[in-house]
């Protein structure tokens, strides 16, 4: 054998006591390991992931379907005038009204409601980047939708759609 190895360890000594009037701390031999778990944040609820894929999926078909049903009920109507006898006699058909003021609250509920509800529901379950989120959906289909109409004929058209 290598005269390395033949070595033995030397023996351990004890660590030199202190004469400070402070008391010593514990030796290493006189720790205790702790054994506490380490607690892990648990990962985000999927319900609440697919809540907010679903909304968002819902904003984001939503409104240009809803966009597209609006246009082609319009352009229904401005055919159905165009076909019929005479414009002077009368205005459109009531049918023609109601499917046009269906339109317009689809599109004012795809575009404003879901955006608005998503950031309040994201709000009231503190989840701070999905209310961002949907309120920057909700000023990026606002704005648009309210400089093409602005509030005041789109409040006569909604009155004109629930009271007739």
């Amino acid at each position: 054998m290598s005269s390395k190895k033949r070595r033995r360890r030397k023996p351990h000594r004890a660590a030199p006591r202190s004469t400070s009037a402070t008391a010593p701390g514990p030796t290493p031999r006189e720790r205790t390991v702790s054994r506490t778990p380490l607690v892990m944040d648990d990962p985000p609820d999927r319900r609440v992931t697919a809540l907010w894929v679903v909304l968002t999926l819902l904003w984001l078909l939503g409104t240009p379907l809803a966009l597209l049903n609006l246009v082609l009920v319009v352009t229904d109507a401005q055919e159905a005038a165009l076909a019929g006898p005479d414009p002077t006699t009368g205005g459109p058909p009531a049918q023609v009204v109601t499917d046009v003021g269906n339109g317009l609250v689809w599109v004012l509920v795809m575009a404003l409601v879901v955006p608005a509800a998503s950031a309040v529901a994201a709000l009231f379950l503190r989840r701070r980047i999905a209310a961002i989120g949907f309120t920057a959906a909700l000023v990026v289909s606002a704005v648009p939708l309210l400089v093409i109409m602005p509030p005041a004929d789109l409040w006569r058209a909604l009155v004109t759609h629930f009271t007739s």
